[in-house]
C-alpha cells in the first residue's frame, strides 16, 4: 500500500478482494467523501509515521497502544494498516489503525490476557507488573479471522465533525475486503463510552470489562466492543441509506 498523497482519494489506493465489493466500495466512498467535506483528507501511512504523529500530538493523544506500536509489535502490510487524516495544511488531525489476527485456535480473551495482543514478545517487552484482565464473557467468542481496530484519535478542533462515524467504518470495510473478517473488536475507555461514541462508531455490541493494569497507558477500565461479519455488512448498508441517492457512488465503485 505505502503512503498515498493526502489529497488523492484513499479509495484509489485500495485493492478490494473479498466482497460484497459493491457494498464495501460504496460505503468507503461515502465515508471518505463525508470526511473530506469536513476538511479531512485520508491516506495510508506507515506505522513509523503513526508513531511520529502520536508523539508530536502528545498533549491531546495518549501513547499509541502497543498493538500498533512498531517498537513492540510486528506490523506489515500483510496483517495491518494505518489511516491518517490531514487538514489542508498537511497536519495530522485524525487516525485509525487496524490489525488482522488469525485466531483459529485461540480467542481475544486468551490473546489479551497473555499480552500477545499487545506485544510480539510479552516476556521480554512488557512492563514488570503489566497485566490484562478480561471479564467480558463475549471475548471468548471473538475467534477465527479477527480484526482489532483501534488507534482512534481526532485532534480537538476536529472532534464533533462525525469522523468517529466515518473512519471506523472505512477501516472495517477495507479490512474485510483484504482478510474476509469474521469479527471486528476494539476496546473503549470508560470515559469515551460515557461520551456517547458507542454506538455512533457502528459497533453493535458492548460488554464490560477489559482492565489494563500497570500498562504503558497506565491503568484503564475499558469496554469490549465487537461486531460480527453479518452485523458489519448490515451496518454499512444502513450507513449508505437509499440506493437511489448513492447512484454516483455505485458507478465509481464499479469502476
Amino acid at each position: 500500500m505505502g503512503t498515498s498523497h493526502a489529497l488523492e482519494p484513499l479509495f484509489s489506493h485500495m485493492v478490494m478482494q473479498h466482497g460484497p465489493i459493491g457494498l464495501l466500495g460504496r460505503a468507503t466512498l461515502k465515508a471518505e467523501e463525508a470526511a473530506r467535506q469536513q476538511g479531512v483528507f485520508l491516506s495510508f501511512a506507515s506505522f513509523s509515521e503513526l508513531l511520529q504523529a502520536n508523539q508530536a500530538n502528545s498533549t491531546t493523544w495518549l501513547p499509541i497502544v502497543t498493538t500498533f506500536d512498531c517498537r513492540f509489535s510486528d506490523l506489515d502490510e500483510a496483517t495491518a494498516f494505518c489511516i491518517l487524516g490531514r487538514n489542508r495544511q498537511g497536519d495530522v488531525v485524525a487516525c485509525q489503525a487496524a490489525r488482522f489476527f488469525d485466531w483459529s485456535d485461540t480467542n481475544f480473551r486468551e490473546e489479551a490476557q497473555s499480552l500477545r495482543l499487545f506485544y510480539k514478545e510479552p516476556s521480554q517487552t512488557k512492563l514488570p507488573n503489566e497485566q490484562c484482565r478480561v471479564s467480558a464473557i463475549a471475548a471468548r467468542g471473538a475467534a477465527g479471522r479477527v480484526l482489532y481496530s483501534g488507534g482512534a484519535w481526532y485532534r480537538p478542533d476536529f472532534r464533533g465533525k462525525g469522523l468517529v462515524e466515518y473512519l471506523p467504518r472505512i477501516a472495517r470495510a477495507y479490512a474485510h475486503t483484504l482478510w474476509n473478517i469474521d469479527c471486528t473488536v476494539t476496546l473503549m475507555a470508560e470515559a469515551v463510552v460515557r461520551g456517547g461514541v458507542f454506538p455512533r462508531n457502528g459497533y453493535r455490541n458492548i460488554e464490560w470489562a477489559v482492565d489494563l493494569v500497570g500498562s504503558r497507558l497506565g491503568d484503564m477500565h475499558a469496554a469490549f466492543l465487537w461486531i460480527k461479519q453479518d452485523e458489519m455488512l448490515s451496518d454499512l448498508s444502513d450507513f449508505l441509506g437509499s440506493e437511489r441517492s448513492q447512484a454516483d457512488l455505485s458507478l465509481r465503485a464499479v469502476r
